[in-house]
Order: C-alpha cells, then sequence, then structure tokens
C-alpha cells in the first residue's frame, strides 16, 4: 500500500482533519469563553455593577456563541477547501465533513456544558450548524475559487 492510493489518502486526510479540527474547537470554546468574559466586563463598565447581572445572559452569551459560530465557519470552510485538493470523489469529502462537523459540535457541546456556555439545552447548534453550512459550501465551490493555491494538492501525494 503506497501513500497516493485513494484509500490511504482518505484515511490519512480524515484523520488529519479531525485532528486540526478538534484542537481548533478546543481554541474556540476557550476564545469564546474570554470573549464573553470581556463584554461581561465592558457592560459592567458601562452600566455598573446593579444592572450587568440583568443583562449578562443577553449580551454574553450572544458574544460568545457569535464568536464561536464565525471562529468555526472559518475553520471549517478553510479544512474543507484543503481536503477538496486531495482529488478523492464529492460524495466521500461530504461524508467525512458531515461526521467531522458533527463530532465537532458535539466537542463543542460537552465542552461548553461545564462552562458558562453550557447553560442552554442547544449551546452546540449553532457552532455545529456553522461547521456544516461552512464545510459544505466549500465542498461545493469552483476550482478557481479555493483559496489555497495548487501547490497545496502536493500534502496528499
Amino acid at each position: 500500500m503506497t501513500r497516493s492510493e485513494p484509500e490511504t489518502v482518505f484515511f490519512y486526510s480524515l484523520a488529519g482533519y479531525m485532528t486540526v479540527s478538534l484542537l481548533a474547537t478546543s481554541l474556540i470554546l476557550l476564545s469564546s469563553l474570554a470573549a464573553m468574559k470581556l463584554v461581561f466586563s465592558g457592560v459592567r463598565l458601562n452600566l455598573g455593577p446593579e444592572e450587568v447581572y440583568r443583562l449578562k445572559p443577553l449580551f454574553c452569551a450572544s458574544a460568545g456563541f457569535a464568536l464561536a459560530s464565525v471562529a468555526t465557519a472559518v475553520l471549517q470552510f478553510f479544512l474543507a477547501s484543503l481536503l477538496l485538493l486531495s482529488g478523492l470523489e464529492r460524495r466521500v469529502l461530504g461524508a467525512a465533513v458531515l461526521a467531522v462537523s458533527v463530532f465537532s459540535g458535539l466537542f463543542f457541546w460537552r465542552g461548553a456544558a461545564h462552562s458558562a456556555l453550557g447553560a442552554y439545552p442547544f449551546s452546540g447548534l449553532p457552532v455545529t450548524l456553522s461547521a456544516l453550512c461552512a464545510g459544505f459550501c466549500a465542498l461545493f465551490q469552483k476550482p478557481g475559487e479555493n483559496p489555497w493555491p495548487f501547490t497545496a494538492a502536493a500534502l496528499f501525494r
């Protein structure tokens, strides 16, 4: 079995895609929590300590989820665009994007469950949906619209 066989390329591509996606999801969760604390501090400075507890869930949680969703969408778009250069069929790549997006969303959901972001039952749903949307947008783009240079395809040989 050589490295350029389709099964081997798929195995290594999926393993790398999953690893990078989960590591970045961890960083996204931590940065979302930090952004949430930053927004909470900003609201506290502007409105005062008495009013901040009434507005905390509205501003802070929405800032955390917005940051997590946007960062996940950008990440999945670039990773799926790179995965597209592997030369595998789009159907196989679509299944990989679906699996990794759902798994990353569940990973975020589990990590958020024990933090200030986990107070909501569907806290991981925006992250999962943004990963799915961006991943499938990347898979169905035209070859000229791929943000990676064609020389990046050498990673899969």
